[in-house]
């Protein structure tokens, strides 16, 4: 049965495949999801057990509940049809090969990958294309890698159900890496995260998230601030939510949280909080107050799990 019609798939997956049926005028070929993924610094994870002598120093990165899904089916004409549910306006066509044409902002790093995987002999014939990215930019987890990722796997996976050569996650890793700047811990998360388990940003180890003393596993929230409306631009609006955060992350560590870090490699509006699963509730209420008392609205609050790598829809 077609995606869109199959009253027991995701509701936004239906709605990807219907984007794209109503604009190509043919179902998809394959629908895959890729995970938002997330890092988590070395000193927010307290070892569960003694590492081995080669056991990562960097930073540790999983894969999120919530991510970016790509519809595609194949061309032969070498030209690359792109759209997107969360630009609808601005959609584009575009050769894979050959000079390269102006895209859309939001298309942009997928066309650079995709014409790199072209370069290296897959997906060459080409593709209808239709992404949709489940949250919006504004709650703060890279949106580029999982995009990256989704549309590369679905494009060679198309081709090779037509008798292409396959193409394997760890040579796709190399590609990305060459082809465009990024985050390579975040795309190792979205290729090959496991349930449960963080990931070495470099790739060279494994382990579940630390739960203390034997208890239950710990949960992460995400927090992201919200400026007040006419409450300051520019300098002004950041130093307000600069500080605001600063106050939440305060307070909720006195509420229990056990660390808080950013979920990128760069400071941003979000944090990414770890706690017992039963001081949550009073977490929340700390940081909703503190975020009061700076006199901005009240902040996202998201909650994260771990969760496998990107996978095809069936």
């Amino acid at each position: 049965m077609d995606l869109a019609r199959r009253p027991t798939a995701d509701p936004l997956l239906r709605l990807l495949a219907h984007g794209f049926a109503t604009t190509y005028r043919r179902p998809p070929g394959a629908v895959w999801r890729a995970p938002y993924a997330f890092r988590l610094a070395a000193s927010a994870v307290e070892p569960a057990a003694p590492l081995t002598a080669a056991a990562p120093r960097t930073d540790w990165v999983a894969a999120a509940n919530w991510y970016v899904a790509a519809a595609v089916s194949p061309r032969a004409d070498g030209l690359l049809r792109c759209g997107s549910l969360n630009h609808p306006a601005e959609s584009a066509e575009l050769p894979l090969t050959g000079p390269a044409a102006r895209a859309p902002g939001w298309a942009a790093r997928p066309y650079a990958v995709l014409r790199a995987l072209a370069a290296a002999g897959f997906g060459r014939g080409g593709a209808d294309l239709h992404v949709n990215a489940t949250l919006p930019d504004a709650v703060g987890l890279p949106v580029a890698e999982p995009l990256e990722c989704a549309v590369a796997l679905a494009l060679a996976d198309v081709h090779a159900a037509r008798g292409a050569r396959p193409l394997p996650r760890a040579q796709l890793a190399e590609l990305l890496g060459a082809a465009v700047p990024g985050d390579h811990g975040l795309r190792r998360a979205v290729l090959f995260g496991r349930t449960g388990q963080l990931l070495a940003a470099d790739g060279s180890a494994r382990r579940p998230l630390p739960a203390p003393d034997g208890g239950p596993a710990p949960c992460l929230l995400l927090l992201t601030a919200r400026t007040a409306a006419g409450g300051g631009t520019g300098d002004t609006g950041a130093a307000a939510v600069a500080t605001g955060l600063a106050s939440a992350v305060r307070e909720a560590l006195r509420a229990g949280a056990r660390s808080a870090c950013w979920p990128g490699t760069r400071p941003g509006r979000s944090v990414l909080l770890l706690m017992p699963p039963d001081r949550r509730a009073a977490v929340r209420t700390a940081v909703i107050d503190a975020f009061r008392r700076c006199d901005l609205p009240v902040p996202r609050l998201l909650r994260i799990a771990v969760t496998a790598a990107a996978r095809r829809e069936n």
